[in-house]
């Protein structure tokens, strides 16, 4: 049972590398609070640290799914990419490295993906956010939510959807964070409680 739960976690990390992981977890805890307390209107508005890179992979999956000439998910492929990316990371690390801290990280990031997605699908019908080339969606008449949520007969609820998908990424970067406290704190106690090596012949 020891040997499965320490097989969770990296095994006698450094206490330079423990010193480091929780240096990033402080840094995303902090920034967490600007995420879970800044109401939706003013997230859609935000220029935060880790937008440009999100809009990377969001742009990329407008491409990616592209490919299968479905205007529908070429629309949702953008969204969908973006929140892919860091969770499919985050699966890497748990069944290929048993890395739990690599996880709650990426899960950090993918819940955050969705918090980044949520005042996009809220402004749905509003098409009041200023998109890449500077113009609002009322402007280049609309932008991907728009067209999903009416494709889906679902426009009418778009506030209601964006509120749902913001909970749940703020959820999902609270218990992330969580995990890879836990991560740290299993690794060290595991360093206290090692045992200590036998003498040979013993």
């Amino acid at each position: 049972m020891r040997s499965s739960a320490t097989s969770m976690v990296r095994q006698s990390p450094s206490l330079f590398s423990l010193s480091l992981q929780g240096l990033l977890l402080a840094f995303l805890c902090y920034h967490s609070l600007y995420f879970l307390r800044t109401p939706i209107l003013e997230l859609g508005n935000a220029d935060y640290f880790l937008h440009g890179p999100n809009l990377i992979f969001h742009e990329a999956g407008h491409v990616l799914f592209g490919i299968f000439g479905k205007p529908l998910l070429t629309s949702f492929g953008g969204s969908l990419f973006q929140f892919l990316v860091p969770a499919l990371l985050a699966l890497a690390f748990i069944i290929k490295n048993r890395d739990l801290y690599a996880t709650g990280i990426m899960a950090w990031w993918a819940g955050q993906n969705l918090v980044d997605v949520a005042p996009y699908i809220n402004d749905a019908r509003s098409l009041s956010l200023i998109l890449i080339g500077g113009h609002t969606g009322r402007e280049v008449e609309g932008h991907d939510w728009e067209f999903i949520l009416t494709e889906l007969d679902l426009l009418s609820r778009d506030i209601y959807i964006a509120r749902d998908v913001l909970l749940a990424g703020r959820i999902v970067m609270i218990l992330s964070l969580a995990i890879a406290a836990l991560a740290i704190c299993w690794a060290l106690w595991s360093r206290q409680n090692r045992p200590l090596p036998q003498e040979p012949g013993y």
